[in-house]
């Protein structure tokens, strides 16, 4: 059996996946690193926007997107940046996959009470 899917029905189903793999979340801040804003999620940190100009997104959370929609690089790259401008209105930035590493000490931060809590854009 073929299914049909429409090009508006595609696109729907982008952003209804992309919604979920990053909300709820919460805006966090250190003064460890102040020119960043980190997404946290069920007590992970999942993406980081840096310098008002990066987007880094968690590999797991990158490779989500990238798998479940079968998309290369570039294409998970545009689908996140565009998903970024319609919910966020933050179109000025460029994702990039993140590994973990780098967040881990931050989110031992986080659970000791010592990042901020920031209001969503």
């Amino acid at each position: 059996m073929k299914y049909i899917i429409t090009e508006s029905q595609y696109s729907n189903s982008i952003d209804k996946f992309i919604t979920y793999q990053f909300e709820p979340h919460e805006e966090i801040r250190t003064k460890k690193i102040p020119n960043s804003i980190f997404w946290v999620k069920e007590g992970a940190v999942i993406s980081e926007i840096k310098n008002s100009e990066y987007f880094f997104v968690s590999h797991k959370f990158w490779d989500n997107i990238s798998n479940m929609l079968s998309l290369e690089y570039d294409e998970t790259q545009q689908v996140i940046k565009d998903w970024l401008e319609e919910h966020y209105k933050l179109g000025g930035l460029t994702p990039f996959p993140a590994g973990t590493s780098y967040w881990k000490g931050l989110e031992e931060h986080y659970k000791l009470g010592g990042l901020t809590p920031r209001r969503n854009y």
